[in-house]
């Protein structure tokens, strides 16, 4: 019997445009990895990651728009902090969670929510 072993997970997150959702990405730390467009009509498809972590953009209407993606890291505060000098402010938080967590939240331009959280001591 064959065994399976899931490698990764790549979230694909419905933008409305790519050039509006970027900001929020990169604000918070996402550098573009790479860009698909089959041809200059069609939606476009875009990697954005940040250490071992990948999202997929897509204006894509196979994907409804609206997601959530947790994240777990290091760091929350510097990241809000980081953030917050382009201009991008969290949506909840930092703030302290009682299941042992200090979370962040950031909301992008078409509601897709990245959750942060950093496991306290």
């Amino acid at each position: 019997m064959s065994r399976i072993h899931l490698r990764s997970t790549i979230p694909i997150l419905r933008v409305t445009n790519i050039d509006a959702a970027l900001p929020t990405y990169t604000a918070l730390g996402f550098t573009v990895a790479w860009q698909h467009q089959l041809d200059p009509a069609a939606p476009r498809l875009t990697a954005v990651a940040q250490g071992k972590s990948e999202l997929y953009l897509t204006e894509h209407p196979v994907v409804p728009a609206g997601a959530a993606v947790y994240f777990v890291m290091q760091g929350v505060d510097a990241l809000r902090a980081l953030a917050e000098r382009s201009g991008v402010h969290p949506s909840f938080g930092p703030e302290n969670r009682p299941w042992g967590t200090r979370e962040v939240y950031f909301t992008d331009h078409d509601g897709n929510v990245l959750r942060f959280g950093e496991p306290l001591p």
